[in-house]
């Protein structure tokens, strides 16, 4: 028996990159109805929004109405609008990712700044883009089912975790999540009981990460940190079917040696650590950890009041400056535009007390496709200009993406370590070195104890 083919043109937004795709096919006329019904049930269950500000809102509405996840790229909304968005979304039981969301794998698919992560069995959650970069490439050994990027105003009081909530109920129902780690800064108390309580109804193990928070007290299947490295390692330790380890990993010993000869060559007068970064979360981890060991920590998104610069353009003793914060991006993710970091890196060398600048490289799908050589240039630059005026500059960088993203690590660790940049597996390892460097090896026993 013949039949007559109907030829068919379908076309929708690809969930890889956000574009217009279009696929031909032949169909046999009796079954093109259902065909097309199931093709767009399974294909369209998210819908991905890069507009910001009122057609973010429209368009995020009409999203959840008609039944589908959210993921929100762009921002621009009130607290108003994004609670009253995110309480819609929880009342239908679908996801709401964003605003500004930075970085989602979700069923496989990237948004945002995401790396290529093997499938495994860990779901993270987090309020930050590059802690969920950097939890996901610690963790990569095992393997990532879910990134849930929730908007970094999610665990404020006003949103009260709403995202938050609906994407651990979410992993609660994901077959392929066995362990879930939760990345943010702390939260105030009432909300972070509401978080740990619908931690524990998922039944599944959860490691807390609230940066530059206090250790709560263990509770079963509940294990509390407070830094990105102690997350992934206790992470590790509980996919391996461990137990949660009492230690995570300390400076190595061969970097003493490193360090020495690092500080032997600085100038009179070099001793403080200027910290550029593009994610936000690694900025406030880079600052949980030097506050252990330095008096005052100054940054544009401080971890006090009082530790805040006055003039985010210019350094004050040990700064760690943000560049994804608002009042400095501008609407270009750091981790894309390079310039603003370049231009900072040159204003620090000319700073005769700078002794160390510590950096991160963002890499990934959505990121620059090779920030390291930009970086290295301008490294170069940076240590002629102060061993013109008799000093050294030492600097560090640690680079946040797996062998398997489209800039490959490798390629961009190698570029930066013959631009002489001490390349560390970590942020906090990064932050680590950088410390003992500027103590001048004073902090060795405290840092490799």
């Amino acid at each position: 028996m013949s039949y007559l083919l109907d030829i068919v043109m379908i076309s929708f937004l690809c969930p890889y990159n956000n574009t217009l795709v279009s696929l031909r096919y032949l169909l046999r006329p009796g079954v093109l109805i259902n065909w097309i019904e199931s093709f767009w049930v399974k294909m369209v269950t998210t819908a991905v929004i890069s507009a910001s500000g009122l057609q973010a809102v429209r368009e995020s509405a009409k999203a959840i109405m008609e039944g589908k996840n959210v993921v929100l790229l762009g921002g621009g909304l009130s607290l108003t609008e994004e609670l009253n968005l995110k309480s819609a979304a929880a009342e239908s039981g679908l996801l709401f990712l964003g605003p500004a969301c930075g970085s989602t794998i979700l069923d496989g698919h990237g948004y945002g700044i995401w790396n290529k992560v093997r499938n495994g069995p860990v779901g993270i959650i987090g309020t930050f883009g590059s802690g969920i970069q950097q939890v996901a490439c610690l963790v990569e050994e095992v393997g990532v089912s879910q990134a849930l990027d929730v908007g970094f105003r999610d665990l404020s009081q006003r949103i009260n975790a709403l995202g938050t909530l609906s994407a651990l109920k979410f992993l609660k129902n994901d077959p392929n999540t066995e362990v879930i780690v939760l990345v943010s800064r702390e939260p105030v108390t009432s909300v972070q009981r509401r978080v740990v309580e619908a931690a524990l109804e998922t039944g599944k193990p959860t490691v807390f990460c609230f940066l530059g928070g206090k250790i709560l007290r263990p509770r079963p299947k509940l294990v509390f940190t407070t830094t990105l490295e102690e997350a992934a390692w206790q992470t590790l330790s509980l996919v391996g079917g461990g137990r949660p380890s009492d230690t995570f990993p300390k400076i190595s010993e061969k970097y003493k040696k490193i360090a020495e000869a690092e500080y032997s060559r600085f100038g009179y007068g070099q001793k403080f650590i200027r910290g550029l970064y593009a994610g936000g979360a690694l900025c406030t981890e880079a600052m949980v950890i030097i506050r252990k060991y330095f008096n005052a920590v100054y940054s544009n998104i401080p971890l006090e009041p009082k530790l805040k610069l006055p003039d985010p353009y210019s350094s004050k003793g040990h700064a760690f400056v943000d560049f994804g914060a608002e009042s400095l991006s501008q609407g270009r993710h750091p981790a894309v535009d390079l310039a603003p970091r370049l231009e900072r890196l040159l204003k620090e060398a000319k700073d005769w007390e700078t002794a160390v600048v510590l950096f991160d490289v963002l890499l990934g799908y959505g990121a620059h496709p090779n920030p390291a050589a930009e970086l290295a240039a301008s490294v170069r630059e940076a240590k002629r200009i102060v061993e013109e005026s008799g000093g050294y500059l030492s600097t560090l960088a640690s680079v946040i993406g797996t062998g398997e993203d489209p800039q490959g690590l490798q390629n961009q660790v190698k570029q930066l370590e013959q631009a002489g940049v001490l390349v560390v597996n970590s942020n906090a390892q990064a932050t680590k070195m950088a410390a003992l460097i500027a103590s001048q090896g004073k902090l060795w026993k405290n840092l490799a104890g």
